[in-house]
Protein backbone atom coordinates (compact mmCIF):
# COMPACT_ATOMS: atom_id res chain seq x y z
CA UNK A 1 0.00 0.00 0.00
CA UNK A 2 2.98 2.23 0.94
CA UNK A 3 4.28 1.79 -2.47
CA UNK A 4 1.25 2.66 -4.57
CA UNK A 5 1.14 5.87 -2.29
CA UNK A 6 4.84 6.73 -3.38
CA UNK A 7 4.09 5.59 -6.81
CA UNK A 8 1.05 8.06 -6.87
CA UNK A 9 2.82 11.13 -5.65
CA UNK A 10 5.80 10.35 -7.62
CA UNK A 11 3.36 10.43 -10.76
CA UNK A 12 1.69 13.47 -9.13
CA UNK A 13 5.11 15.17 -9.11
CA UNK A 14 5.99 14.00 -12.68
CA UNK A 15 2.66 15.43 -13.91
CA UNK A 16 3.02 18.97 -12.19
CA UNK A 17 6.55 19.09 -13.19
CA UNK A 18 5.43 18.47 -16.95
CA UNK A 19 2.64 20.94 -16.70
CA UNK A 20 4.95 23.63 -14.88
CA UNK A 21 8.15 23.07 -17.22
CA UNK A 22 5.39 23.76 -20.18
CA UNK A 23 5.98 27.42 -20.40
CA UNK A 24 9.44 27.54 -19.95
CA UNK A 25 9.81 25.66 -23.12
CA UNK A 26 7.56 27.42 -24.86
CA UNK A 27 9.76 30.59 -24.22
CA UNK A 28 12.72 28.86 -24.92
CA UNK A 29 11.28 28.06 -28.07
CA UNK A 30 9.71 31.56 -28.70
CA UNK A 31 12.74 33.22 -28.20
CA UNK A 32 14.75 30.74 -30.27
CA UNK A 33 12.39 31.31 -33.15
CA UNK A 34 12.73 35.10 -32.60
CA UNK A 35 16.73 35.24 -32.61
CA UNK A 36 16.23 33.47 -36.15
CA UNK A 37 13.62 35.37 -37.66
CA UNK A 38 16.06 38.40 -36.29
CA UNK A 39 18.68 37.26 -38.11
CA UNK A 40 16.75 36.42 -40.97
CA UNK A 41 15.90 39.99 -40.67
CA UNK A 42 19.12 41.13 -40.78
CA UNK A 43 20.50 39.37 -43.54
CA UNK A 44 17.11 40.69 -45.58
CA UNK A 45 17.45 44.10 -44.34
CA UNK A 46 21.04 44.21 -46.09
CA UNK A 47 19.91 42.61 -49.01
CA UNK A 48 17.53 45.41 -49.38
CA UNK A 49 19.56 48.35 -48.86
CA UNK A 50 22.42 46.43 -51.12
CA UNK A 51 19.99 46.20 -54.10
CA UNK A 52 18.53 50.14 -53.40
CA UNK A 53 22.30 50.97 -53.56
CA UNK A 54 22.75 49.23 -56.64
CA UNK A 55 19.60 50.56 -58.04
CA UNK A 56 20.55 54.21 -57.54
CA UNK A 57 23.75 54.20 -59.58
CA UNK A 58 21.98 52.32 -61.90
CA UNK A 59 19.08 54.88 -62.20
CA UNK A 60 22.04 57.27 -62.52
CA UNK A 61 23.64 55.47 -64.90
CA UNK A 62 20.54 55.23 -67.11
CA UNK A 63 19.91 59.01 -66.99
CA UNK A 64 23.27 59.95 -68.32
CA UNK A 65 22.97 57.41 -70.92
CA UNK A 66 19.65 59.05 -71.54
CA UNK A 67 21.17 62.20 -72.06
CA UNK A 68 23.75 61.03 -74.53
CA UNK A 69 20.47 59.49 -76.68
CA UNK A 70 18.65 62.93 -76.50
CA UNK A 71 21.89 65.01 -77.93
CA UNK A 72 22.15 61.70 -80.85
CA UNK A 73 18.38 62.62 -81.44
CA UNK A 74 19.19 66.10 -81.26
CA UNK A 75 21.93 65.85 -83.72
CA UNK A 76 19.62 63.82 -86.24
CA UNK A 77 17.22 65.83 -86.28
CA UNK A 78 19.41 68.74 -86.99
CA UNK A 79 20.22 67.29 -89.98
CA UNK A 80 16.85 68.03 -91.25
CA UNK A 81 16.06 71.20 -93.44
CA UNK A 82 12.13 71.37 -93.79
CA UNK A 83 13.32 74.41 -96.17
CA UNK A 84 14.33 71.64 -98.34
CA UNK A 85 12.01 68.59 -97.68
CA UNK A 86 14.31 66.70 -95.30
CA UNK A 87 18.08 65.90 -95.49
CA UNK A 88 20.20 67.98 -97.84
CA UNK A 89 22.25 65.72 -100.16
CA UNK A 90 25.78 67.18 -98.93
CA UNK A 91 25.47 65.86 -95.53
CA UNK A 92 23.38 62.97 -95.87
CA UNK A 93 26.46 60.46 -95.30
CA UNK A 94 26.92 62.62 -92.08
CA UNK A 95 23.43 62.15 -91.21
CA UNK A 96 23.50 58.71 -91.72
CA UNK A 97 26.41 57.67 -89.24
CA UNK A 98 24.29 59.55 -87.15
CA UNK A 99 21.12 58.22 -87.64
CA UNK A 100 23.04 54.48 -87.11
CA UNK A 101 24.50 55.19 -84.49
CA UNK A 102 21.47 57.00 -82.45
CA UNK A 103 19.43 53.60 -83.54
CA UNK A 104 22.09 51.56 -81.99
CA UNK A 105 21.83 54.15 -78.68
CA UNK A 106 18.01 53.40 -78.89
CA UNK A 107 18.72 49.47 -78.59
CA UNK A 108 21.01 50.06 -76.01
CA UNK A 109 18.97 52.36 -73.81
CA UNK A 110 16.24 49.88 -74.36
CA UNK A 111 18.28 47.20 -72.51
CA UNK A 112 18.84 49.90 -70.02
CA UNK A 113 15.55 50.66 -68.84
CA UNK A 114 14.57 46.68 -68.98
CA UNK A 115 17.52 45.82 -66.99
CA UNK A 116 16.30 48.59 -64.15
CA UNK A 117 12.96 47.77 -64.36
CA UNK A 118 13.68 43.86 -63.27
CA UNK A 119 16.20 45.85 -60.47
CA UNK A 120 13.69 47.84 -59.46
CA UNK A 121 11.00 44.95 -59.01
CA UNK A 122 13.66 42.82 -57.65
CA UNK A 123 14.33 45.22 -55.62
CA UNK A 124 10.88 45.85 -54.24
CA UNK A 125 10.34 42.11 -53.78
CA UNK A 126 13.09 42.14 -51.13
CA UNK A 127 11.60 45.16 -49.08
CA UNK A 128 8.46 42.84 -49.01
CA UNK A 129 10.21 39.98 -47.91
CA UNK A 130 11.99 42.18 -45.30
CA UNK A 131 8.83 43.73 -44.06
CA UNK A 132 6.73 39.89 -43.82
CA UNK A 133 10.06 38.48 -41.57
CA UNK A 134 9.45 41.62 -39.78
CA UNK A 135 5.55 40.94 -39.39
CA UNK A 136 6.77 37.50 -38.38
CA UNK A 137 8.89 38.59 -35.52
CA UNK A 138 6.15 40.63 -34.36
CA UNK A 139 3.64 37.75 -34.31
CA UNK A 140 5.74 35.81 -32.50
CA UNK A 141 6.39 38.54 -29.60
CA UNK A 142 2.78 39.08 -29.48
CA UNK A 143 2.10 35.24 -29.23
CA UNK A 144 4.36 35.21 -26.27
CA UNK A 145 2.06 38.11 -24.61
CA UNK A 146 -0.93 36.17 -25.15
CA UNK A 147 -2.07 38.17 -28.29
CA UNK A 148 -2.68 35.47 -29.94
CA UNK A 149 -0.30 33.40 -32.59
Amino acid sequence: MKGIIVLIVGALLVIVAAIASGPVLERHRRAGEIQTLRTALDLSRMSADSCRLALEWEQEEFLRFNGVVDSLRSEVDGYEDPARGGVPEEVYSDYLVAFDLYNDSVEVWQDRADSLQAKESRCRELVESHNQLSDSIRNVQEGGRGGGG
